[in-house]
């Protein structure tokens, strides 16, 4: 074993708690044990970490905090963009779960300049990696460019794996509360039904639509289900 992997050893072993691992077996499907690490706590072990630029191939991988720490490391390190593409690409056959791939994707900050590779990843047949990829342009391209961006998803994703069709209805729904007009009646050309119902029910639940386009968002998903309202 190295340095590093003695020290993240170290950590888990002194911040895990089994109630914690626990309550997150019964949100996260991954063949990876699952030690029970705060988030909190792991985040500021790998801002540490990043100060060095550690490889992925350097941390160990065997659990799923470990792989959490990779990720979130590698997220915080001052790394270029294009070095962090490459590391992400040995780091992403390890992702196996919504958490591991949103909590790591969500924290890769200025990483436009390799927006292609993650538009890359719509286009492959792994859930997860396509995941990653929807995640990241609803962060950092969809205020940018909201009609580019939501078309751009929709022609380039053709996967029915549940936890696609759940990213999809995020952004999807995110991108509503930004253009209601427009992803209105987007939303409405939508030939899934699991992705269309799911947007405009997450939409229904965000605290910063109005109470009046939620009466408005109701009636079209009654509508849309059969169901007249």
């Amino acid at each position: 074993m190295n340095k590093l992997t003695d020290e993240i050893e170290e950590f888990i072993s002194s911040h895990c708690q089994e109630e914690k691992a626990r309550f997150d077996e019964g949100l996260i499907s991954t063949i990876y044990e699952i030690k029970g690490v705060r988030m909190d706590e792991l985040s500021e072990f790998a801002k540490k970490l990043a100060l060095s630029n550690p490889r992925i191939e350097d941390f160990p991988l065997r659990c799923h905090e470990e792989i959490l720490i990779a990720g979130i490391t590698l997220a915080f390190s001052k790394q270029s963009a294009d070095k962090k593409v490459k590391q992400i690409q040995k780091l992403l056959p390890y992702i196996d779960n919504w958490a591991t791939c949103d909590l790591i994707c969500l924290r890769l900050k200025k990483m436009e300049s390799q927006k292609q590779f993650f538009v890359n990843l719509l286009k492959t047949k792994k859930p997860f990696y396509i995941r990653f990829g929807i995640v990241w342009l609803m962060k950092y391209a969809l205020k940018k460019d909201l009609r580019g961006t939501v078309n751009l998803i929709n022609d380039n994703v053709r996967s029915t794996n549940y936890y696609v069709e759940m990213a999809l209805a995020w952004c999807y729904s995110e991108a509503l509360i930004l253009d209601y007009d427009y992803m209105i009646e987007f939303t409405q050309t939508l030939p899934r039904y699991v992705v269309r119902n799911r947007t405009l029910q997450k939409a229904c639940d965000s605290t910063r639509v109005s109470s009046e386009r939620k009466k408005e968002i109701r009636k079209l998903r009654s509508k849309l289900l059969g169901m007249e309202i």
